[in-house]
């Protein structure tokens, strides 16, 4: 199977502060397919100026910390040149996160100053996915770039956003000789495999006494293994997986 052609009407940078609103919108609209944003933030229709208030939050303090986080979007001439694409990599993982609670206490006796989540998965997710990275991933040290969030609006699917921003990733590690790590949804596994990415093991997030879970592959590209050069059609559907990091 051959590649696409590339779509010249898009572009692939690095993310700045005057992009924010853009990127805020790429979230809103390119997660929510994915179970991952479903069990966190199952009341984001009823609230959507909560959950918009919040994502910016999320995204500012990514942009904020350029020394951890790569923001790299992509941009589309038929979308005024603005995003329509993005992904966020944690390019210095002994760097400690800087930001806030985005609304949710760890403290499960405070309140959630939102409204459009389910604080106890919250809480849950993002406690289990700091564990488990650790627990996957944290022999790899700082010897690894991990991608935490990757997702492309749906107009602008099936384009190659989600093949460049990929791209970027492993072409970046190959070049450093790192792994590259994702915590993967169940919409991203499979695709992930045909990266060439090693299944490592799963794990289920659940609260204690709900039938409510999610399951989550801890997946890794060899550091010394080159990118694939013929991505084709399976690094187009990408665009098709958001995937949600570990807020």
């Amino acid at each position: 199977m051959g590649e696409f052609p590339p779509d010249k009407r898009l572009a692939l940078r690095a993310a700045t502060p005057d992009d924010l609103e853009d990127i805020a919108t790429v979230a809103q609209e390119g997660f929510p397919d994915d179970p991952e944003f479903d069990y966190r933030f199952p009341y984001r229709q009823e609230f959507p100026e909560d959950n918009r208030k919040w994502i910016v939050q999320e995204y500012r303090e990514y942009l904020e910390q350029p020394d951890k986080y790569a923001v790299i979007i992509v941009t589309a001439s038929d979308n005024d040149n603005k995003a329509v694409a993005l992904s966020v990599w944690d390019i210095s993982i002994s760097k400690p996160h800087q930001g806030s609670d985005l609304g949710v206490p760890d403290d499960p006796n405070q309140q959630a100053r939102r409204r459009d989540v389910n604080a106890s998965h919250f809480r849950k997710f993002k406690q289990q996915m700091c564990e488990e990275f650790d627990a996957y991933f944290g022999k790899y040290g700082d010897d690894q770039i991990h991608l935490w969030l990757l997702a492309t609006r749906p107009g602008f699917r099936r384009r190659g956003a989600g093949t460049r921003l990929c791209r970027w990733g492993l072409e970046r590690a190959s070049e450093r000789s790192l792994y590259t790590t994702v915590l993967a949804s169940p919409m991203g596994r499979n695709l992930y495999e045909e990266l060439s990415f090693i299944d490592c093991g799963s794990f289920m997030i659940q609260v204690d006494g709900e039938a409510e879970k999610l399951e989550i592959w801890a997946m890794t590209h060899d550091k010394d293994k080159q990118p694939e050069k013929r991505f084709g059609l399976l690094l187009r559907l990408l665009e098709l997986v958001p995937f949600l990091g570990p807020k």
